[in-house]
């Protein structure tokens, strides 16, 4: 009689994590000087955009150089178990822009030369939100500076649904307020920002009238104008298509002779 051996296998069923435990890798914020680089690339997906998930004790007046504030990100998703974020202030070319701090070494920590902040294993689980602080020194050269973060959202640790969302925090040195809104326009965001053949403009239109949005270079070259039209009174989203070459723009949004100016990154 021929015996032939056999082998037992036993398979281990139940949720395993595929991401990230301990912190992203340098260069995943969604800035361009990240190559607009985020979490969808290890968790795929699509990456959302969304306002006020980074906030900071930075006055209305503006910074002060070399004076310490404390940054909070804050990852909210209904249902969600484990969350993580990355989040660098960069300028365009990808400088980081001040020193950043950890405060709370349990949660989060540095990595890639000190330029970003993340998450450690201790700073994942949660219910619904999670959120982090840490703080940083503003820069004494600098008027403008863009916190650019990248937050991803898990479900009961599978890596399957996971949702990737985008956020920036943009505040000025005192006394430099940056282009300033006029009484007719104002809350005024573009996403994706930077963008490739077209993005959605937003703001909030004060008097019913024609609106005119035109491109302009950072020499003040005119490069066409993108939407002409009459608008009522309230929250307006309008399309653009910006056709030109990859820079440094800006938005002239003009309302009865009364205008703003918005910068946008064309990549």
């Amino acid at each position: 009689m021929l015996i032939l051996p056999f082998v037992i296998l036993i398979q281990s069923f139940g949720p395993t994590i595929l991401g990230k435990r301990d912190g992203t890798e340098p260069g995943f914020t969604g800035s361009p000087g990240d190559s607009l680089k985020n979490c969808t690339v290890c968790h795929g997906g699509k990456a959302t955009n969304v306002d006020g998930w980074i906030t900071s004790t930075v006055p209305s007046t503006g910074f002060l150089p070399n004076t310490k504030y404390t940054i909070t990100a804050k990852n909210t998703e209904v249902g969600g178990t484990r969350f993580g974020f990355s989040i660098s202030p960069q300028s365009l070319s990808g400088k980081l822009l001040g020193t950043l701090i950890i405060s709370d070494t349990t949660t989060t920590k540095l990595v890639g030369d000190n330029k970003y902040v993340t998450y450690r294993a201790a700073g994942v689980d949660g219910v619904d939100t999670k959120t982090w602080t840490f703080d940083w020194i503003a820069p004494d050269s600098v008027n403008e500076v863009v916190f650019y973060g990248a937050f991803n959202s898990n479900f009961e640790g599978h890596k399957d649904g996971d949702n990737t969302y985008l956020s920036q925090l943009k505040v000025f040195k005192t006394g430099f307020t940056g282009v300033k809104e006029n009484n007719l326009i104002s809350s005024v965001s573009i996403f994706p920002n930077p963008l490739n053949n077209e993005a959605q403009l937003s703001f909030i239109n004060k008097l019913h009238g024609n609106v005119e949005v035109s491109l302009y270079g950072l020499d003040g070259k005119f490069y066409g104008q993108l939407f002409n039209q009459q608008l009522s009174v309230g929250h307006q989203t309008i399309l653009l298509e910006p056709n030109t070459k990859a820079g440094i723009y800006f938005l002239k949004i003009t309302n009865s002779n009364s205008s703003i100016y918005h910068k946008i990154l064309i990549q």
